[in-house]
């Protein structure tokens, strides 16, 4: 899981620092007017959305993935470890399990 959360860190991470670049390009193409140029600032951010919308599919799978996980857990043992794993993985002082909920 935390693999997990700490990829998903870093490619925010990468987003983030590819818009902040687009941002600044934005502020250069304004200024000149080059319908070239517009056209591929245009390109970059859709793709920028496209890896982004990537990214969101990735988290949503693998928490699937780990619910099903821990529920086929649950009912093997007999015992709700859901609860107690996730309570005591979110509230861990170098947990980013949290990250990966708001997104869920």
């Amino acid at each position: 899981i935390e693999k997990i959360v700490l990829f998903l860190l870093e490619q925010q991470g990468i987003l983030a620092s590819r818009i902040e670049k687009l941002g600044e390009q934005h502020e250069t193409v304004l200024e000149q007017t080059e319908f070239g140029k517009i056209s591929e600032l245009r390109e970059a951010y859709r793709a920028i959305g496209q890896d982004l919308l990537r990214l969101l599919f990735f988290v949503e799978i693998n928490a699937i993935g780990i619910r099903k996980i821990l529920k086929k857990f649950d009912k093997r043992f007999s015992y709700r470890f859901t609860d107690h794993y996730v309570t005591t993985r979110a509230n861990h002082p170098y947990s980013q399990l949290q990250q990966v909920f708001k997104h869920v």
